[in-house]
């Protein structure tokens, strides 16, 4: 698919990876729906910068945990843009707690942002295409089983799941693939003292040593899109640190 004129929703888009990913689509002529939640300063801003430079974007509001409001999030982006081509579902729940402190509100959150909010997009996305091409990309995670954070590991588990049920029912007009990150930024919520004590942790446990950049992470996304005969694929983009013992 050339993504030339072609319509991208970008979930999570106005911050990190997700922003990257939705700048580089930018850059290679796609009308950019910045999807966000709670950073409404950050996506207003990259909107301004992608209409400045003489693209088309447009910010949708939506907190994805929200079954109604995730399901007016693909008619909002047709109703602004008359179509919608890509569906990039890179918005996520991550936290870090073990089986015993998972509550049940935090097992329904992962689920809803991880696994239902990907699924209710997905479906709307092809009853609007009624059969005409599309690229759906979803963003999991290197590794699933991750008993420190056992609901979202879980969740990303069964997005992979999602994303090759999806690629058999939408083919031959929607190819579905997912992109599994390793280390690619640091947390939000790592002090700065400590970024580079754990910059270099996560380095060390990959064999390419280093971290990933969200921008090798959209190369990859770009590579899906232009490419037609790829679908229900797993792409790992973590340095492979799967083959990694630690």
């Amino acid at each position: 698919m050339n993504t030339q004129n072609k319509v991208a929703l970008v979930t999570g888009a106005g911050v990190r990876v997700g922003n990257v990913i939705a700048r580089r689509l930018a850059d290679a002529g796609a009308t950019i729906a910045v999807h966000y939640r709670n950073s409404g300063e950050g996506a207003q801003a990259f909107v301004a910068e992608i209409i400045a430079g003489g693209g088309q974007a447009d910010m949708f509001q939506a907190d994805l945990a929200n079954r109604e409001q995730a399901e007016k999030l693909i008619p909002a982006v047709v109703e602004k843009f008359g179509s919608l081509d890509i569906l990039i579902n890179n918005a996520s729940v991550f936290q870090d707690r073990w089986l015993e402190e998972t509550s049940n509100a935090d097992w329904d959150v992962n689920l809803a942002v991880n696994v239902t909010a990907p699924f209710l997009l997905s479906r709307a996305m092809a009853e609007h295409l009624n059969g005409k091409p599309g690229k759906i990309i979803n963003l999991t995670d290197w590794k699933t089983t991750r008993p420190k954070r056992f609901a979202y590991g879980v969740s990303k588990a069964a997005l992979g799941g999602l994303t090759r049920s999806l690629a058999a029912a939408l083919a031959p007009a929607v190819q579905v693939n997912e992109v599994a990150l390793g280390a690619i930024l640091l947390p939000v919520t790592a002090a700065p003292e400590e970024d580079e004590m754990l910059s270099q942790k996560l380095a060390s446990r990959t064999p390419l040593d280093r971290l990933g950049t969200p921008e090798e992470v959209a190369e990859v996304i770009m590579t899906l899109i232009e490419i037609d005969y790829i679908t229900g694929e797993t792409i790992y983009v973590d340095g492979g640190q799967r083959l990694s013992r630690t």
